[in-house]
């Protein structure tokens, strides 16, 4: 797909790696948001229509997702949070794209249209990384486009035990992509002034 204004390689990864502890452990991706439809399938059928058909799921839990017909692979570093499952889809996909765009399974109100947005948002050439961002002040680091060249930096944080997806990806250089939707997700957070 085309992305910014070059031509790039971006592969859809869905973050499905929590432990979903408020919810019984229930896998998240699994609940339906419609009927016969979970999260997970919504995603992909949003990826496709913003123009992404390569999905990856991340998840030490496979078992929930394998119905869906998509390469299910799980953190290198279990019990590291996102971050993790950012590395470990950078791992497993090296070579083969220029790009990730990660969404978390817990954002399942996310459209074509943002994912679009976003991805149209990263330029190869001189992004690292782009994230979403709804309103003035309200950042959502999990909802990203990140450069495959980020993977050894990204490495070295978790070797440090730094996890913080958001903080991290200040240190290097992030920019906010802005989206005219709320995305709900437990994984956004308020950014300070």
């Amino acid at each position: 797909m085309s992305c910014g204004q070059s031509h790039c390689r971006i592969v859809a990864v869905v973050l499905a790696g929590g432990k979903a502890s408020r919810m019984g452990g229930m896998a998240k991706g699994s609940i339906e948001t419609a009927p016969g439809v979970d999260i997970v399938r919504r995603l992909i059928r949003q990826f496709s229509l913003a123009g992404i058909e390569e999905v990856v799921i991340v998840s030490c839990n496979p078992g929930p997702y394998q119905q869906h017909g998509r390469p299910t692979i799980p953190d290198l570093r279990p019990g590291m949070g996102p971050l993790g499952g950012v590395e470990a889809a950078l791992q497993h996909l090296a070579g083969r794209c220029d790009a990730c765009c990660f969404v978390p399974c817990d954002l399942p109100a996310i459209g074509a249209a943002e994912l679009r947005a976003l991805c149209d948002a990263f330029n190869p050439a001189v992004d690292r990384v782009v994230y979403a961002q709804t309103g003035r002040f309200l950042d959502h680091p999990l909802c990203s486009v990140v450069h495959n060249a980020l993977l050894p930096e990204i490495s070295q944080a978790l070797d440090r035990n730094e996890r913080a997806v958001g903080r991290l990806w200040q240190h290097l250089g992030a920019r906010s992509c802005i989206l005219k939707t709320k995305p709900r997700s437990s994984t956004s957070i308020r950014r300070r002034n």
